[in-house]
């Protein structure tokens, strides 16, 4: 493979020497991602584990234990923006370890919590450092290819369906051995590695920061605005006073301040980019079907009369299979298969397991969780290729924050809207075919993407893009 060859690349920086990297620090950037990943779904998508054992261990309600788990989850959404900020600002390599370190103290403390508002602080900052780590990873893996990034998207994400597939019978296993309090601080010791793996990163180019320099006394500060960059200084030799004066009116502009704000939390991005606009809404409609067939296939199923042991083998076969399609989805693109086309395709998939449902046999549950997890997978790996094709290398960063802050909408509000649709209608028939029509409406959705890619003002790259790999 292309990947193995050992030769030198050059990834080039505007205007100032290549760094040369060897093609196998490459490799191991994609083995460095697929481990945090791996443990990143430790607890996001494993916590379900823990759940009888806080809630006879805190005496709450259902609805205030499910709680912690939603709280991680919602913030390794919500957080991504602030991750994208600490991306652009530090770089990929101390938010990777800083989210490792967030992760490892929440673990660690979650040993003496003896009230569920503390689980609660405990799951946002565990959820927030999930959010720095994925999203830094995730870049990292953008600055190291071009041409084979699908493939290398494919194998890193896989580590989010592996985590599924691992870490449910090691916590069962260890929660029969030392506990739920024993669990968290092997859970803690795990986390930690995330540190060690985020001290592998190497970035393919020297970051240089922009700097500004100090006027002399006699010298004036003129600002102005421009449209990608909120500040440029501009240097003239004028008196005093009127410097002054403008570093006073520049102190009192609200205006600048909202400006600089927005640019840094990349907000740019929808204004200029109308596709990056509708490729969030996408995420979020997509994100809204994926959280409520996690959350009540196996619900529905032993509704219907499945067993309840085999019932929750659903969620294996959900596993397996988006670890199937997580690696392979990324050939497919490689192979000169529009990213968009292979999207598309993940997204009705989804509509198409969500009718199967209706058939209400074993058999067909089973084809559903397969087919669920072949469309999650490939849109979850084809989801960092998409992104940066709309926005570009350099505002991948901001953004991973701004998606996956839509994502987080979906994932919050899908569960709890099918709820008051069960409620109301007593059966989950009406649930999953309000699903599959949201599904097949975003699917529509994609077909406006050309179009508003001709309309829409565009985005500046400010950055060379890697060299092929």
């Amino acid at each position: 493979m292309p990947l193995l060859r050992g030769r030198k690349l050059h990834f080039l920086h505007r205007g100032s020497s290549a760094d040369r990297v060897d093609s196998v620090h490459g490799i191991v950037i994609v083995c460095t991602v697929f481990t945090a990943h791996l443990l990143c779904s430790m607890m996001t998508r494993c916590a379900g584990v823990l759940y009888l054992s806080w809630k006879n261990e805190f005496g709450s309600s259902a609805s205030q234990t499910g709680a912690i788990a939603s709280i991680m989850s919602s913030f390794s959404y919500f957080a991504a923006v602030l991750a994208g900020i600490a991306c652009n600002r530090w770089g990929c390599r101390t938010t990777w370890i800083l989210g490792g370190f967030m992760m490892f103290v929440s673990s660690l403390l979650s040993f003496w919590a003896f009230q569920l508002y503390q689980m609660y602080i405990i799951g946002a900052f565990l959820g927030t450092g999930v959010a720095l780590c994925f999203i830094s990873s995730s870049i990292a893996v953008a600055q190291y290819y071009k041409k084979y990034y699908a493939i290398a998207m494919g194998f890193t994400t896989a580590g989010t369906s592996s985590g599924m597939i691992v870490f449910p019978p090691l916590f069962r296993l260890l929660l029969d051995t030392y506990g739920w309090r024993g669990t968290m601080l092997i859970t803690a010791g795990l986390s930690a590695n995330i540190c060690v793996v985020g001290a592998f990163y190497h970035p393919p180019y020297t970051e240089r920061r922009r700097r500004i320099k100090q006027p002399e006394p006699d010298e004036q500060l003129q600002v102005s605005q421009t449209d990608n960059e909120s500040i440029r200084m501009e240097i003239h030799p004028k008196s005093h006073e009127h410097a002054g004066r403008l570093d006073k009116k520049k102190g009192r502009s609200l205006l600048t301040l909202a400006s600089s704000l927005a640019s840094e939390l990349g907000l740019n991005l929808v204004r200029r980019s109308y596709r990056f606009t509708l490729f969030c809404l996408i995420g979020m409609q997509f994100n809204i079907a994926y959280s409520c067939f996690l959350v009540f296939l196996v619900p529905r199923a032993q509704l219907c009369g499945i067993d309840e042991q085999k019932a929750p083998f659903l969620l294996s076969l959900f596993g397996f299979c988006g670890l199937g399609a997580r690696v392979g989805s990324g050939f497919f693109v490689s192979r000169k298969i529009p990213v968009e086309v292979t999207y598309t395709i993940s997204i009705i998939l989804i509509c198409v397991a969500a009718l199967c449902t209706q058939a209400e046999t074993y058999v067909a549950f089973a084809a559903s969780a397969c087919i669920v997890g072949v469309g999650t997978g490939a849109n979850k790996a084809m989801f960092m290729v998409l992104l940066r094709k709309i926005v570009g290398l350099s505002n991948m960063a901001s953004g991973c924050g701004i998606s996956y802050m839509f994502g987080g909408i979906g994932d919050l509000l899908g569960p709890i809207f099918a709820g008051m649709l069960y409620d109301k209608t007593g059966n989950f028939t009406a649930v999953f075919y309000v699903l599959a029509g949201l599904v097949a409406a975003s699917a529509l959705q994609m077909l406006l993407l050309p179009l508003l890619g001709k309309i829409e003002p565009g985005l500046k790259e400010k950055e060379d893009q890697p060299a092929e790999v």
